[in-house]
């Protein structure tokens, strides 16, 4: 007999939980009552109370006595160990993806990349965060095999992806970064298993750095806005500093794939 497809009562109400708090839909520092959760899920108290329990074991919420559970807020002083992991990941993803050689895997990156370039060009944030979380997880697809290492990945891009929405790109910001999947993408489909890895480092470190700096530029913002001065985004320059690496032969290959992807294929602008 088929085995039943049937999702249990504790896994939906974890799913919808998760989901809801990822999307910010409940917000950090909400309170989240079991019997509030039960009836909204249309489910009994306790696959809720086994949901609570396993959101609170992954980080997402705690336990307050006699409160409920709280939402816990985005830890800034997390992210430098969040990306770190997940750079770690994704550079095994990209040294695999590209000894694979597997063309299929390249289309759907390179068709995902087009979808992205629409979405930067309309300056849709929402969208294009959902889909280029898509894009990192069929980049890492052979790294990721395992379903403790997959979890793990899934995780990571969960607890990063609340603090990438509260700090939309700007249009050029978007090109920029659909520019570096683009070259990622030549570097995997050459085979050049050190390119593509220092690659996908390097688009995290651009990730990372700006996210780093939110406490700052926020106050920056305040600053130039109060003085009456157009604030400028960081269109980043995660290309550039990917060649800052000892490796002299590294800095060549990264030289080569720009001059087949520079004379071939118009380049994207990094202004709005």
């Amino acid at each position: 007999m088929p085995r039943s497809s049937v999702v249990p009562l504790s896994q939906s109400a974890y799913l919808s939980i998760r989901s809801a708090i990822v999307e910010l839909k409940i917000e950090p520092g909400s309170f989240l009552l079991d019997r509030d959760i039960a009836d909204t899920v249309g489910a009994s108290r306790t696959p809720v109370r086994e949901a609570l329990a396993r959101l609170e074991v992954e980080g997402w919420i705690e336990s307050v006595p006699r409160k409920g559970y709280r939402v816990l807020p985005i830890n800034y002083e997390e992210l430098p160990e969040i990306i770190g992991m997940l750079s770690g990941i994704e550079e095994a993803g990209a040294v695999a993806m590209a000894g694979e050689g597997n063309r299929f895997k390249v289309s759907v990156l390179r068709d995902i990349n087009a979808q992205l370039r629409l979405l930067a060009d309309d300056g849709d944030w929402e969208m294009f965060l959902g889909l280029d979380n898509n894009f990192h997880r069929m980049a890492v697809s052979e790294a990721v095999g395992h379903h403790l290492t997959g979890s793990i990945y899934s995780l990571l891009v969960d607890q990063l992806h609340r603090a990438r929405k509260l700090q939309p790109l700007a249009i050029g910001e978007l090109r920029h970064h659909v520019e570096e999947h683009r070259v990622f993408i030549l570097a995997v489909e050459l085979g050049d298993a050190d390119a593509a890895a220092l690659l996908a480092r390097g688009h995290r470190q651009r990730l990372a750095n700006r996210l780093l700096s939110l406490t700052v530029e926020t106050a920056q913002l305040r600053e130039v806005e109060m003085e009456g001065e157009p604030a400028q985004p960081d269109s980043g320059r995660g290309l550039d500093e990917l060649s800052m690496t000892p490796s002299g032969s590294i800095r060549a290959r990264l030289g080569r794939i720009r001059s087949k992807v520079l004379p071939s294929e118009e380049g994207i602008s990094t202004e709005d």
